[in-house]
């Protein structure tokens, strides 16, 4: 067993990236077995680029540094810090992709780290100082007396047939202290080929992984349903334990399952934040020298949004930008309306640049998670990125440009016809207003007559009034002279008269 034949140490591009992530660079661990089947995963992803494996290298870390950014994430919410974790077993560990950032947040003695391969197991304990222990081939072997308070199992059960699926998984609950937590990760039958279908128990196993010396009848690649997880946790705990799933939760791609038998906290209070996403498109010098980056980010957190992609130059940050113009085609891929304006780009000058720098790209969220889109040179990525990718751009932006001449001509059809209907409408309302005028001179002229009507009325009741005042003085008048002529001689005598003359039977008065 050895390193690999790669002078980590000195390579300018591993050191930026380490002094980037790494929580304490200087004492960061660099050391790749040479039989880490992770990190020959890698330089076989990227064969074909040409390089020395410093990409293959930096895809290893940033996986490492990917799946320490989920789980940190879960103890926190659970045991409030690394601190606070007394105990912590990585099984199915490999040769520290992940370990080698988890003894930076705490104690190597706290870490156990289990794997079927023994070389595995003891190149982490001799250059990581962790504890280790040989894992078996068949779960009903693996036995070990104490158990843990945090359990990560990361891409292993995305690998096992059903056979063995339940048993690994009861022997890792076990494990468990009574406030422990156990984290495992699986392929969700959503990331299965659209013609193949899920059997109805909600597990599909093939006999194909990336592994090139284990069994693929015993470690293949398997597709599970939610509803197969929940009923084998609520089996294997006897239906005490809280399980809770985080999709996509392992580099956006396995989804991540948490067990406690101990709910201190909900599950609604572990927020969980994905990293953004991004890629650069384009990368090449202009005809100033100065270099020109173009890409994507985008973020898929329900409320979440790309504050920054920010350029940093040998550590140095030397530009920053925002998502302004428009990329259906993220859009499409993602198949969500919110990552449309998610289209960047930027010119750093060429004072601030050279070919032989090292570049960093990476998209911040506005929970302050990062992804980084690319670290290498620049003459790495100008190499990699200026034919293909102009060409590419160029055929997006058409396929855009004509996008936006179709979209605009619609919104010229519809700004005339708005034009036409407000063009009518106003000589309607001119048509009403016109009458609306006529009818309020015909009002006022009415109103006019009215008034004068109502003059003329009140000098006939004033007069009125005088004619009956004259008419009460002359009835007064009237019915004193009455009066007088009743209280007066001659009256009372014809009164007498009257009377005789009806007693004798006399007519007339």
């Amino acid at each position: 067993m050895s390193d690999i034949n790669i002078d980590l140490v000195e390579n300018p591009v591993i050191k930026a990236f380490i002094r980037d992530q790494a929580k304490f660079p200087e004492d960061f661990k660099l050391k790749i077995c040479e039989d880490d089947e992770m990190y020959l995963f890698s330089l076989k992803k990227i064969a074909d680029d040409g390089d020395d494996g410093t990409r293959a290298l930096v895809r290893y870390y940033g996986i490492g540094r990917s799946v320490l950014n989920t789980v940190k994430q879960v103890v926190e919410w659970h045991f409030g810090s690394f601190e606070n974790v007394p105990s912590f077993l990585d099984f199915a560990c490999g040769y520290g992709r992940f370990t080698r950032f988890l003894i930076q947040e705490m104690p190597p003695e706290k870490i156990w780290v289990s794997d079927i391969y023994a070389n595995a197991v003891k190149f982490q304990t001799e250059y990581l100082g962790v504890n280790g222990i040989v894992s078996t081939g068949k779960p009903e072997n693996y036995l070990i007396e104490r158990k843990f308070d945090c359990i990560l199992a990361n891409s292993f059960f995305s690998h096992m047939p059903e056979r063995t699926f339940t048993n690994w998984l009861q022997n890792l609950y076990d494990l468990l202290t009574p406030n422990g937590i156990l984290m495992f990760s699986v392929h969700d039958q959503c990331l299965l080929e659209p013609h193949i279908e899920m059997p109805a128990n909600g597990i599909l196993f093939s006999p194909e992984s990336e592994s090139q010396s284990l069994d693929k009848e015993e470690y293949g690649t398997t597709y599970v349903t939610e509803k197969f997880v929940r009923e084998l946790v609520e089996k294997v705990s006897g239906g005490k334990a809280f399980v809770h799933r985080i999709k996509k939760g392992i580099c956006k791609f396995q989804d991540l399952y948490v067990v406690t038998n101990q709910l201190g906290r909900d599950f609604s209070e572990l927020k969980f934040n994905h990293q953004p996403g991004g890629y650069i498109d384009v990368a090449a010098f202009t005809r100033k020298d100065s270099l020109y980056l173009e890409g994507w980010a985008a973020d898929v957190n329900l409320d979440g949004r790309i504050e920054e992609v920010q350029v940093r130059v040998n550590g140095e940050v030397v530009q920053r930008c925002e998502p302004f113009y428009d990329r259906p085609d993220v859009a499409a891929y993602f198949e969500k309306d919110a990552m449309l304006q998610s289209g960047w780009n930027c010119y750093l000058p060429k004072n601030t640049v050279t070919p032989e720098d090292v570049l960093i790209v990476k998209a911040i969220n506005n929970y302050g998670a990062e992804w980084i889109l690319e670290t290498c040179t620049v003459k790495s990525l100008v190499s990699k990125r200026k034919s293909q990718s102009l060409l590419g751009s160029t055929q997006a932006k058409i396929k855009l440009i004509e996008t936006q001449l179709a979209s605009a001509h619609i919104e010229w059809e519809h700004s005339q016809n708005k034009l036409m209907i407000t063009q009518t409408k106003l000589e309607e309302s001119q048509t009403q207003l016109a009458e609306t005028q006529t009818e309020l001179i015909s009002a006022h002229t009415q109103l006019e007559q009215t008034q004068n009507q109502l003059i003329n009325v009140q000098t006939q009741l004033d007069q009125t009034k005088n004619q009956l005042i004259n008419v009460k003085k002359e009835l007064e008048q009237s019915h004193n002279r009455v009066l007088a002529m009743e209280t007066s001689k001659f009256w009372k005598l014809r009164t007498a008269w009257f009377r005789v003359r009806r007693f004798l039977g006399l007519p007339g008065e």
